[in-house]
């Protein structure tokens, strides 16, 4: 088993082309023992946003804080704290903050993909 306190874990500015005011925790992943999903929390300040992008890889995703308006494919949303969403592998995606706090959520995504520290 392992346990930590999330303000124990190191936080990075995502790089990515794209991205605007957007950081992420690692907050379990292959280093911890997790072998088949990584769950990182990610934050994006006010008029942040992160780069609009697809992958491999579906995410399972948890608001906990803010209103961010998600696109998904074709299809765009407004989601608050308490909702959830499914991304599916290669759907194009994209969240900004719309709203005028910070958000946060956390987000899954497969280990058996490479870790890549600014996705």
């Amino acid at each position: 088993m392992f346990v930590t306190d999330t303000q124990n874990v190191k936080e990075y500015v995502v790089r990515k082309q794209g991205a605007r005011g957007v950081t992420v925790k690692y907050l379990l992943h292959k280093g911890v023992g997790a072998e088949k999903l990584q769950l990182r929390l990610f934050k994006i300040a006010v008029g942040g946003l992160t780069p609009l992008e697809r992958h491999d890889h579906e995410h399972e995703v948890y608001i906990l804080k803010g209103t961010v308006s998600v696109r998904g494919g074709k299809k765009k949303a407004a989601v608050t704290a308490g909702n959830v969403i499914f991304i599916q592998s290669n759907e194009e995606h994209q969240f900004k903050n719309v709203g005028n706090e910070p958000v946060e959520f956390l987000c899954t995504k497969e280990t058996t993909a490479a870790i890549n520290k600014t996705e």
